[in-house]
């Protein structure tokens, strides 16, 4: 169990494994009103900070700091990112079991193709991944672009794919990016909820994922899904 303070500049926004204890004091009064409506907001995102404030903050650095408060129960690692370009949107997914923040923070060189399928991917994978094992247990499930690569922890990914600088991206590349934030949150389950031992289980751990990222395909995005041998 993990309580963490994270002190960043004061414009920076945190993406971070865990609860966010206290949202009011750390967002602005616009962005709280957000993130509070996001909360019920099942059938499409909310932006709660959007591109024209994050490249306000890109054009100065706050000489103030800020400490963000995070709460995480029964995980095995914690990772967060911070940053003052982020955009940010986040939208509620309707579990069996419990309700769940789907959320995505890019910078500006993501859009438009983040802001259109990161937070939708995130609860493609919450929602079958959950039909098909379990329930995801976690308040939040987080996906955080990065140029390049794709690595999981509790609650929070880092997931590659950026368009052209004209804003383009080809079918390709949107389903290589589409699918690596599927199988990134994926990880939560395995091997992140049920703890196996992935260095020496291999299987269990990116075996049952692809699985499982695949059938996520196949349901969700057929123009996507190519057959496996």
């Amino acid at each position: 169990n993990y309580k963490v303070n994270i002190t960043v500049p004061s414009d920076h926004l945190v993406a971070s494994t865990g609860n966010l204890l206290n949202a009011k004091e750390v967002l602005s009064a616009k962005e709280f009103e957000r993130f509070e409506q996001a909360k019920s907001s099942f059938d499409k995102p909310v932006v709660v900070v959007t591109k024209e404030e994050a490249v306000q903050k890109e054009k100065t650095k706050a000489a103030t700091k800020k400490t963000w408060r995070f709460q995480a129960d029964n995980v095995r690692d914690f990772a967060f990112a911070s940053s003052r370009k982020f955009i940010w949107d986040v939208q509620a997914v309707k579990l069996a079991a419990n309700t769940v923040l789907a959320m995505s923070f890019y910078p500006k060189e993501g859009l438009p193709v983040w802001q259109e399928e990161s937070t939708k991917a995130v609860k493609n994978a919450l929602e079958v991944y959950s039909k098909y094992t379990f329930d995801y247990p976690y308040p939040v499930a987080i996906s955080v672009n990065t140029s390049n690569i794709g690595m999981e922890f509790p609650m929070i990914s880092f997931n590659g794919g950026r368009p052209t600088k004209e804003g383009t991206m080809s079918e390709n590349a949107k389903s290589g990016m589409i699918t690596t934030i599927v199988h990134e949150v994926g990880h939560n389950w395995f091997p992140m909820i049920v703890s196996s031992d992935e260095r020496q289980w291999m299987w269990m751990d990116e075996g049952l994922n692809t699985f499982l990222h695949t059938r996520t395909q196949m349901e969700r995005y057929p123009q996507f899904h190519a057959t496996r041998p």
